[in-house]
């Protein structure tokens, strides 16, 4: 089954499952052993409940469990579980970076609203962050005009007058990096390093995956750890917690922080 067609699985998924999902995800990455009693400490639901919720994961192919063994995510589960710690994530990126909401709201509108928003949208969600970010004629600047206009609609200087004192870009930041002598590419980061993304390369669907999760030209990456042969490597980037395979990172060119 096409990792696609994995994501199309998730739009069908009830709002439980994909919590427990998502606990699960998490729990898998504090602890070396996952429980049926550790998860509902976790969620803060009885036993039983969580037994349900994991026959029901089970029958779905996305975790693996035995009668009183551990509860572990098949690699279609990892995948759907990391697609909605993106989707989590990314709302509270908007929310709290863009609307100027405070974190513990940002995190609780973001739980309300994310069991309806689709991959496509969550793409285009982030490219909307990076672009607000990056753009010349947005960043900081811009942003501290738009939350100005959260208390009072009328902006503090005329908008005509304020479009016209916008200077054109020394440098397009969308464009691709001239590389540094220490350009390398994430496969052969070390644990613990910290990197900028400067170009994705390989095949058009592979580049588009790595967008979907927010790798884009200018995020930054920490290295968190590799398995024990090296493959997959776990990552944080925007905030949240990816797994790459080593082919996969080898197509991402980085250089230091």
């Amino acid at each position: 089954m096409a990792a696609s067609d994995h994501v199309d699985d998730a739009m069908t998924m009830t709002e439980s499952l994909e919590d427990y999902l998502e606990a699960i995800h998490q729990l898998r990455r504090d602890n070396d052993v996952v429980r049926i009693k550790d998860i509902a400490d976790y969620v803060g639901v009885k036993m039983p409940s969580v037994s349900a919720a994991v026959q029901a994961l089970k029958k779905r192919g996305l975790i693996s469990h035995e009668k009183y063994g551990a509860v572990t995510l098949t690699p279609e589960g990892r995948e759907m579980a990391e697609f909605f710690s993106r989707r989590h994530h990314a709302l509270v990126a908007f929310l709290r970076d863009i609307l100027d909401l405070d974190e513990e709201q940002a995190d609780i509108e973001a739980c309300g609203i994310e069991h309806a928003l689709s991959q496509e949208t969550l793409r285009r969600l982030l490219m909307l962050i990076d672009f607000i970010e990056r753009c010349p004629r947005g960043g900081s600047e811009w942003l501290e005009h738009l939350a100005n206009r959260w208390e009072d609609i009328r902006c503090q200087t005329d908008c005509r007058t304020c479009v016209e004192a916008i200077e054109p870009p020394e440098r397009n930041p969308f464009a691709p990096q001239r590389e540094s002598e220490d350009a390398t590419t994430l496969d052969l980061v070390a644990p613990g390093g910290r990197c900028r993304v400067l170009r994705l390369s390989g095949a058009p669907h592979i580049r588009r995956r790595m967008m979907d999760m927010g790798i884009t030209p200018g995020a930054e990456i920490e290295v968190e750890r590799l398995a024990p042969l090296g493959d997959p490597i776990e990552v944080l980037v925007r905030g949240y917690h990816l797994s790459l395979r080593k082919r996969e990172a080898a197509q991402i060119a980085v250089e230091p922080l």
